[in-house]
């Protein structure tokens, strides 16, 4: 499989970090509840009979997608991670109205025009070459189709990502900076480029809101650390680091004290800022 200049994030989306989604996709998929309704709440109304879901990762956005077109439709999901699409087809092997794409939806060669909605849930930041992604999607659209996706918008607007890093930091000091644009979670977080990418791709009707929520979650602060340290910020600091077992353990109880003082009422919460785009093929 050719991934273009992609290859860094085919690596990485084959490794750890992607059989870490797929160990903890459901409880993954409830903490980003809020967030999905923000996007589907986008995409309701469009009239539709066949959709693509770019990034989709282990399906759950692939089959609410389906379920939002009808039964009579067809919905393909596409992501270059083999871990995350094998718990797709497993979760989904008896739904023919769905399928699943094992390709960098940057180089795919679509069939030209045939989309009618496409959208994504944080799987659109992960481009070498963004313009190129995008001219390629919108090849993939019927004239006139819609996009819509959600992207995560600055670091230090979402504690999910600030916090467990701060916690990491005062273990093992300052982190590296983050490369503007590089492919990442945060690759599109400035209105302006996201923008500036699409107008490059011809995209029209370009409308993008910045909009504050939250992940919430009703797991335990043991369970909330447990996950923190394997997906995130963090845990890609703490994979980074490369540190003893000792030290782990004790960035492990400093996520543990960090969720008990987030929990009200049995829930922990993070706040959270997306940036909800939309636009025309």
């Amino acid at each position: 499989m050719d991934y273009d200049d992609n290859e860094g994030q085919r690596k990485f989306w084959n490794d750890k970090p992607g059989q870490s989604w797929v160990t903890y996709d459901g409880v993954m998929n409830l903490r980003l509840e809020k967030i999905t309704d923000l996007l589907f709440g986008a995409v309701d109304g469009i009239p539709a009979s066949n959709g693509l879901d770019i990034g989709c990762g282990t399906g759950s956005t692939t089959l609410k997608l389906l379920e939002l077109l009808g039964e009579d439709s067809k919905v393909k999901g596409i992501d270059i991670s083999e871990p995350m699409l094998s718990k797709a087809r497993k979760k989904f092997h008896d739904t023919t109205s769905i399928s699943f794409i094992k390709a960098d939806a940057q180089t795919f060669q679509f069939l030209p025009g045939y989309f009618e909605t496409v959208i994504s849930r944080f799987g659109i930041m992960f481009f070498d070459n963004p313009v190129k992604a995008f001219r390629n999607i919108r090849r993939a659209m019927s004239p006139s189709a819609d996009l819509t996706f959600v992207c995560w918008a600055s670091f230090e607007k979402n504690e999910f990502f600030s916090l467990p890093l701060e916690a990491v930091a005062s273990f093992t000091g300052p982190v590296k900076d983050f490369e503007a644009h590089a492919p990442g979670p945060l690759a599109f977080s400035e209105i302006d480029y996201v923008k500036q990418v699409l107008n490059s791709a011809e995209f029209s009707n370009i409308d993008i809101k910045e909009l504050e929520t939250s992940i919430v979650t009703n797991d335990t602060p043991e369970e909330d650390a447990e996950i923190l340290m394997n997906i995130g910020f963090g845990a890609r600091a703490l994979r980074e680091a490369e540190l003893d077992k000792s030290l782990r353990s004790r960035i492990y109880e400093k996520f543990v004290k960090n969720s008990q003082d987030r929990c009200l009422d049995g829930l922990i919460r993070y706040g959270a800022t997306i940036n909800l785009v939309k636009a025309r093929a």
